[in-house]
């Protein structure tokens, strides 16, 4: 079994002991449904490798890395299937847009979260009118016949996609098989230099510990802290360039209204991406937004505030933020907020066992808050420079009354570097 990838180049799959498992798990409706999920939802013509990229793919990665690790750790056959299973379902209960939709779902119930949803695919729950439910369509689902045939036990492969709370595993860390391929191949796919280098030598210098976390060489922390350095660019230049916001907040808008419109639901989760838009250009109120998927982004930045290492997270959602700048902020009929509230997700803090039995802590989380200023319509507005001085002033009084917090670096549309750290430590005008 053969696969052409941009990250690991020619895959093949030759352990004859797993070869027919692998097979009947590519073929199910399950797998197939990743075909038609993308790996990342913002399809920006600065990055459009990224929007265009699928999840099956990155699903092949992971399990690549996971048989390669697994026979260096000489799993016996049983573990070996497990591991396999897990890493090519980590992400198959995932919603259309990912985390835009899973979040989005979050605020009507909390505890929506698309590994355990990986439950309902697996003992075929996953609708409460129909236990025999498909996820593609025409085919049942069918993982819970293929687990059965080899005697893999469900409960272990969704205690390494989701394991109990505090633990760990190869597919589930600080750094796992999974984020280890995600993040490679996000910067093989933006063509930087040395990303399939880093990869390999990472996988090379990595382990599967006897806890069946992962573990690794001594060697291996140069090639971590250039995992660290490839996330923190990818994730800035998603969050805070000026070509991807307008991208960004268009589809965080139209999701938005997707699920207060119940075009998708929580119960309906499982729709492919394909079928969720074809939902969206027929529902008379997100058609409008809808379209510019396909017609082109009407979406302008005017510009925006992102505010970082402060010290503690804003406990509100987007959502709420956006709600709580309209009341002390307010713009015109034309104009909106887009907001992305994180911490950890640019850069982050890790903790990786070392072979030598001890353990070293890499990186540093992020903390930011972007507040970007959108105009929704055609035609370019003229903003004099006293306006955009006074819309910042206001943003950050807004900003500080909302976070608790007086001490930030801001950057701005004009400073952005491509890089989190690099910032000023206080508002410029």
């Amino acid at each position: 079994m053969e696969f052409h990838d941009i990250l690991h180049g020619v895959i093949r799959f030759e352990d004859q002991n797993i070869k027919s498992l692998l097979a009947e798990l590519l073929n199910s409706p399950e797998i197939h449904r990743l075909r038609n999920m993308r790996q990342m939802n913002f399809d920006v013509p600065l990055i459009q490798e990224l929007g265009r990229s699928r999840r099956l793919p990155h699903s092949i990665g992971v399990a690549y890395i996971a048989l390669t690790l697994a026979h260096r750790a000489a799993l016996n056959s049983q573990d070996t299937k497990i591991l396999l299973c897990a890493a090519l379902l980590h992400d198959a209960a995932i919603p259309p847009y990912g985390h835009l939709v899973e979040s989005e779902f979050k605020s009507l119930q909390p505890a929506f979260n698309h590994e355990h949803r990986l439950s309902t695919i697996i003992y075929g729950t996953i609708s409460p009118q129909n236990i025999y439910d498909d996820i593609v369509p025409g085919r049942q689902l069918g993982l819970l016949t293929i687990f059965n045939k080899y005697k893999i036990e469900p409960k272990k492969v969704l205690e390494m996609v989701c394991p109990p709370k505090g633990g760990k595993s190869s597919i589930s860390a600080d750094v796992d098989i999974d984020n280890i391929d995600n993040v490679h191949r996000m910067a093989a796919m933006l063509g930087w230099s040395g990303a399939k280098t880093n990869a390999r030598k990472l996988v090379e210098r990595c382990r599967i510990g006897p806890d069946s976390n992962l573990c690794f060489l001594e060697s291996a922390l140069e090639n971590l802290s250039k995992w660290l350095d490839y996330r923190q660019r990818i994730y800035t230049m998603i969050i805070a360039h000026p070509e991807c916001i307008p991208q960004n907040a268009l589809q965080a808008d139209l999701v938005r209204l997707a699920v207060r419109e119940k075009v998708i639901s929580p119960d309906d989760w499982k729709v492919t991406e394909p079928v969720f838009e074809e939902r969206l250009r027929k529902n008379s109120i997100t058609q409008h937004l809808a379209d510019q998927l396909i017609s082109g982004c009407q979406y302008q930045l005017i510009d925006y505030i992102w505010f970082k290492n402060y010290e503690n997270k804003i406990s509100l959602t987007n959502a709420q933020i956006i709600d709580q700048l309209n009341i002390s902020v307010p713009v015109g009929e034309e104009y909106g907020y887009f907001v992305w509230n994180e911490k950890g997700l640019i850069s982050r803090e890790v903790t990786v066992s070392i072979e030598s039995g001890s353990e070293v802590t890499i990186g540093k989380n992020s903390t930011s808050c972007m507040i970007a200023l959108i105009k929704k319509t055609p035609g370019w507005p003229r903003r004099l420079k006293k306006e955009h001085s006074e819309w910042r002033l206001n943003i950050a009084d807004a900003f500080v009354k909302l976070s608790n917090n007086i001490n930030f670096a801001t950057d701005f549309p004009e400073s952005y570097t491509g890089n989190f750290t690099s910032s000023s430590n206080e508002l410029q005008f």
